[in-house]
């Protein structure tokens, strides 16, 4: 008897540019700007009494450049709170719909106010589509709604099949005109029980054993703090100016991000394409995220809807949550990518069914391949700028300079050879009806985050808005 070997994957590393030790180029600048800027104001002004301002300055900012707070320099920690701060006392962090004039009153908030909603119908006998257009950018996101197939008693031949399928579709979508980003979505709600709790009272047998009654009225009361409610969804954000022949207006645009939809090919990656999104379904996902409880709305009323009505009314950006409409959500952005290889089911605590609503959303931006080339070779020639610098100084290269190093050289050699090149990050938001579940949710989302095979995820500081509508169908990508 043999033990089948399960597979794991690995390898990541986050993009490095030429710089000093650990910096990146710009804060290698800035920390030799403000190492000579003593010396400079003393050759342009002429006198040594400037060094007891200029040297504490020119410290404090090298200190800021250096130092790292939650994976991030320290110097962007205090610029982003202190832009933030400026927001907050101009009012920017606060959207009041019915104090708005027109036509602001018709956005929604935030990075999501230029979007408009499309009903596109296919020729194809498919029935009609909705597209989230946004007229800033004239991209178009297009969503599929996806049934996701369990993996957890599959075979690791199974599963190694799934995972390449799923990295052939990535990889397909760098030859895809247009395709800008993809994201795919899985929100966890935790379930009522009102709807099983209807369905099995209409279905017992009043002359069936009192035991047999018994049993299935425990199983009953008890379901709802162990079931959820699982919503998951792929969308894309398209472009439709990259088309061979340019759209001549919004129709040709709308059938031509259809077209890329079609191209997107999943069989075989453990997951089954309900359908495409409809407009009603896009306006149910994004008012069901802003107030959880008309996630189960009838369908009637989301139809009534329009697009600026399936935002919150009021709304408040805080530096570490987002308050709308009574509802509080807290946000995270993925910190660091697993060191060590992992198994295929390293998101499963993260995923699992909580007290909370959550809602996991993987970023994914394919590069062409003329781009993955340029950032190979520019990853290729920062590890060895660094390396000569090491030599210089005769300093040696820690262990994770050298494994990052061999992952860099893996990486070429595999895009030299025709892999695909996907630059990826995870957002992770909570839901609560009350302020007082907040800490509560907020350590349900680290306990999970902290026991999923080494990722580390930080609060999205200042960003808790964008942060939540990345994991919407609306075409909000960070990695555009």
């Amino acid at each position: 008897m043999t033990t089948e070997t399960q597979p794991l994957y690995g390898g990541w590393r986050r993009s490095k540019s030429m710089g000093i030790a650990t910096l990146n180029t710009p804060q290698t600048v800035i920390f030799v700007a403000s190492a000579l800027a003593p010396l400079l104001v003393i050759i342009l002004g002429g006198s040594l009494a400037t060094l007891p301002v200029t040297i504490p300055v020119a410290l404090t900012v090298i200190a800021l450049t250096v130092w790292q707070r939650h994976g991030m320099p320290l110097m962007s920690y205090v610029l982003g709170r202190a832009r933030w701060s400026l927001a907050n006392m101009r009012g920017e962090t606060s959207y009041r719909s019915v104090f708005l004039p027109a036509p602001e009153a018709l956005d929604l908030p935030g990075m999501v106010a230029p979007t408009k909603l499309v009903r596109a119908e296919s020729t194809d006998g498919r029935g009609t589509t909705g597209l989230v257009w946004n007229q800033r950018t004239g991209t178009m996101t297009a969503t599929l709604l996806l049934n996701p197939a369990g993996s957890l008693l599959a075979s690791g031949t199974t599963v190694k099949a799934q995972v390449n399928a799923w990295g052939d579709t990535l990889a397909r979508l760098a030859d895809e005109d247009g395709v800008r980003t993809a994201a795919v979505t899985l929100q966890i709600t935790p379930s009522s029980g009102a709807a099983l709790s209807d369905h099995v009272r209409g279905r017992v047998d009043s002359t069936a054993p009192q035991l047999a009654r018994q049993t299935i009225g425990e199983l009953v009361a008890r379901a709802p703090r162990a079931s959820a409610q699982l919503a998951a969804w792929m969308s894309l954000v398209i472009d439709p100016a990259a088309a061979p022949e340019k759209p001549k207006g919004p129709a040709e645009a709308a059938a031509f991000t259809l077209g890329a939809l079609d191209a997107v090919d999943l069989s075989g990656a453990g997951v089954d394409v309900l359908r495409r999104a409809t407009d009603a379904d896009i306006k149910r996902l994004v008012r069901g995220a802003f107030s959880p409880a008309d996630m189960d709305a009838p369908a009637a009323e989301i139809d009534e809807l329009v697009w600026h009505e399936v935002g919150p009314v009021a709304a408040e950006d805080n530096w570490t949550e987002y308050q709308h409409d009574g509802h509080y959500s807290a946000s995270w952005v993925l910190r660091e990518a697993p060191r060590k290889a992992v198994s295929y089911d390293v998101l499963l605590k993260l995923l699992a069914p909580g007290a909370f609503m959550r809602r996991v959303t993987l970023v994914y931006r394919v590069l062409p391949t003329h781009e993955a080339q340029a950032v190979v070779e520019r990853e290729i020639n920062a590890n060895e700028a660094r390396a000569q610098y090491r030599q210089r100084t005769k300093r040696t290269s820690t262990r994770r300079e050298r494994v990052d190093a061999e992952h860099a050289e893996r990486t070429a050699v595999e895009e030299a050879m025709g892999a695909g090149m996907v630059q990826w990050s995870i957002y992770v938001t909570t839901t609560v009806d009350n302020a007082a579940d907040l800490p509560a949710a907020r350590r349900e989302v680290e306990k999970a985050a902290r026991s999923s095979g080494g990722l580390r995820f930080r609060p999205a500081f200042g960003g808790q808005s964008a942060a939540m509508v990345v994991g919407l169908p609306v075409g909000i990508n960070p990695l555009l």
